[in-house]
């Protein structure tokens, strides 16, 4: 059976925590990866989006996916961020054969976020790894563009994502317009990579 049969998924789009979501979260800080610190209560509180969703996998109950929109006032009212806090379960990470696929259950959750919203703007915003490695921004790019239904723009750069002139503050962005000429019009100040490579990384 294929991991990613969009027949098999169900999307819950929570706009407050419970004991169903927590259950969720329990299982992403069990993976003790580097980015695990965005996951906890204190980091992913979900009354802070305009809905957080999770994709299920209907067959068994297990998330595959989850990501939220989140604007606390960084942005313009019009603009937001497209499933922010994107985790990936480790059973549904995509090889390199099936990641369209794999993207396409990522792109079905921004469907169902996008529904439930009304923005002009949607930003999906990506760190680098450390060291400063971009391959995994590149190969989201690639099968994001193939996958989606929508038109993703590349953006220029790097947009600032949190109040501090640091690395991890600054990332890689993609952003897809609701209302054409919404981007120029905000036209957000961006930094290039030598820039970006001149700050600290930042905690």
């Amino acid at each position: 059976m294929n991991r990613y049969d969009l027949n098999n998924i169900q999307i819950e789009i929570y706009h407050e925590t419970n004991s169903e979501f927590e259950k969720v979260r329990e299982l992403c800080l069990e993976e003790d990866n580097w980015l695990r610190n965005n996951y906890t209560k204190e980091n992913l509180v979900i009354e802070d989006h305009n809905g957080y969703g999770v994709v299920y996998q209907t067959s068994t109950g297990k998330p595959m996916v989850m990501g939220g929109v989140f604007n606390d006032g960084r942005y313009p009212s019009n603009v937001a961020k497209m499933v922010n806090r994107l985790y990936t379960f480790p059973e549904f990470r995509m090889k390199p054969t099936d990641m369209t696929d794999g993207f396409r259950v990522t792109c079905s959750l921004i469907n169902a976020l996008e529904k439930v919203n009304n923005y002009d703007i949607y930003l999906i915003t990506m760190q680098n790894r450390p060291g400063g490695g971009k391959r995994w921004w590149d190969v989201w790019c690639k099968h994001m563009g193939i996958a989606s239904n929508k038109k993703w723009t590349l953006g220029a750069g790097y947009i600032k994502t949190c109040p501090h002139d640091v690395q991890k503050c600054w990332q890689n962005f993609v952003y897809c317009e609701t209302q054409i000429g919404s981007y120029a019009t905000w036209s957000p100040k961006t930094i290039t990579h030598t820039e970006w490579m001149a700050m600290p990384e930042g905690k």
